[in-house]
């Protein structure tokens, strides 16, 4: 089955504060599911949720490699 695509491009913000990368992220991944699915998503709340707690899933991860590198004694 052949499927009808759009190619599609985002800008990724490589400045500003976090807040900002945050919310530009948020707004990205709503234009994207309005895209996919005909939506007109306004509130972003439950995206930004869901951001929030994968970076803090990832920066925990982080941070148990990191301390069993310095338990292992670390780069040498």
């Amino acid at each position: 089955m052949n499927h009808i695509t759009e190619k599609i491009s985002f800008n990724v913000p490589q400045n500003g504060g976090f807040q900002y990368r945050f919310y530009e992220c948020a707004d990205q991944i709503a234009d994207l599911l309005d895209m996919y699915f005909g939506t007109q998503i306004e509130d972003i709340s439950r995206i930004t949720d869901l951001i929030d707690d994968e970076i803090k899933v990832a920066q925990d991860k982080q941070a148990r490699e990191n301390e069993l590198e310095n338990i292992n004694g670390g780069s040498k």
